[in-house]
């Protein structure tokens, strides 16, 4: 009986131990070292739905795989250090943080995503590509082309397999859900480049509204 306890404690300690390293917290302050409040938390570019209190204090639980943390604030910028599975982790912002003020207002939708060119995170408050009446759309051979060439945030191999940024990987390779005009379908091949008025993605909560189906992300297509 006194080992099938012990057996017990120890598994408990070990599953509380788990959960601790899971969980990260923080404080965000400007270059006065005074507390940065409404600060959003991103776990790649992935909002967690979690903003740094008064104080500037944050909590944050991580799931597996996590390799950036950014922190986007209306005031002052986004701020992106990498992840090495630590459990506190602070972030000031500097004086020179500040490009996105005034561009973008209380309200608008914020994506973190990553870009191939500048090899950084960067702010998009865009709901996707616009292409209705664009004339560059004549130069896209295929559909494939188009989301390669303007769609930031995701990647499109040579065998036109579409990936997301922050919710699949090169390694893991799991293709997106295709919504097309509101109907979901199993590839867009069939679309053409000129026929495209507007592509957007979806992923994390923005995606939840489709289920399972949609872990890997969406990629939603309105034409003409």
């Amino acid at each position: 009986m006194n080992i099938s306890k012990t057996l017990l404690f120890v598994f408990l300690l070990l599953v509380s131990l788990g959960y601790a390293q899971n969980k990260l917290t923080g404080k965000v302050t400007n270059s006065k070292n005074k507390p940065v409040a409404n600060a959003k938390i991103y776990l790649d570019s992935i909002y967690t739905n979690v903003e740094t209190n008064k104080d500037g204090d944050f909590k944050v639980l991580l799931p597996e795989e996590v390799t950036v943390i950014n922190v986007y604030s209306l005031e002052y910028g986004l701020l992106s250090s990498k992840f090495n599975n630590e459990n506190v982790m602070n972030f000031m912002f500097l004086d020179l943080d500040k490009p996105t003020k005034g561009k973008i207002k209380k309200g608008d939708k914020i994506k973190i995503e990553y870009s191939e060119a500048d090899k950084k995170y960067r702010v998009n408050n865009s709901e996707g590509v616009s292409v209705l009446n664009d004339k560059n759309t004549v130069i896209y051979n295929t559909i494939f082309d188009m989301i390669r060439g303007r769609l930031s945030g995701v990647t499109v191999s040579r065998d036109n397999k579409i990936i997301i940024r922050g919710v699949s990987s090169i390694r893991n390779i799991v293709e997106p859900l295709f919504v097309v005009d509101g109907m979901i379908v199993s590839g867009i091949d069939y679309i053409s480049p000129n026929n495209v008025k507007n592509i957007s993605v979806l992923k994390g909560a923005e995606a939840s509204i489709y289920g399972s189906q949609a872990s890997a992300g969406v990629i939603v297509i309105k034409t003409k």
